[in-house]
């Protein structure tokens, strides 16, 4: 994988399986029949708002085709399976370097309304 995702085979399989339980969606799009990107997206409840949330966990375009559309595609279409899913808004994290991938998703109607702090425990 790409974007400094891990990659090994092994690994990324395993994830997947773990990744195929209730309130979690992967969506996989192709190009010339090739994975040219996924996206992973996740349903919860908090207990201090109402309503059902969807978080992308994950989004990785194949660089060969980024600026065409593909990630586009996979965003709408998961926006709008996590609407049909009852979901008030979507939520995801993204690295702080990544200052253009902050104006795609601005571009997408997204707005930054906090901050993510992550503490390392083993």
């Amino acid at each position: 994988m790409q974007m400094g995702h891990p990659g090994e085979l092994e690994s990324v399989t395993d994830r997947i399986t773990a990744n195929q339980l209730p309130g979690y969606k992967i969506f996989v799009a192709a190009v010339n029949q090739k994975i040219a990107g996924v996206l992973v997206t996740h349903t919860y409840t908090y207990l201090h708002a109402a309503g059902l949330f969807g978080r992308i966990m994950t989004f990785c375009v194949d660089e060969a085709v980024r600026g065409t559309g593909v990630g586009t595609q996979l965003l709408t279409h998961a926006e709008k399976y996590l609407a049909s899913e009852g979901c008030v808004k979507v939520e995801l994290n993204c690295n702080n370097r990544r200052l253009e991938t902050h104006q795609y998703y601005k571009n997408r109607g997204y707005d930054q309304t906090s901050l993510h702090f992550v503490k390392k425990l083993l």
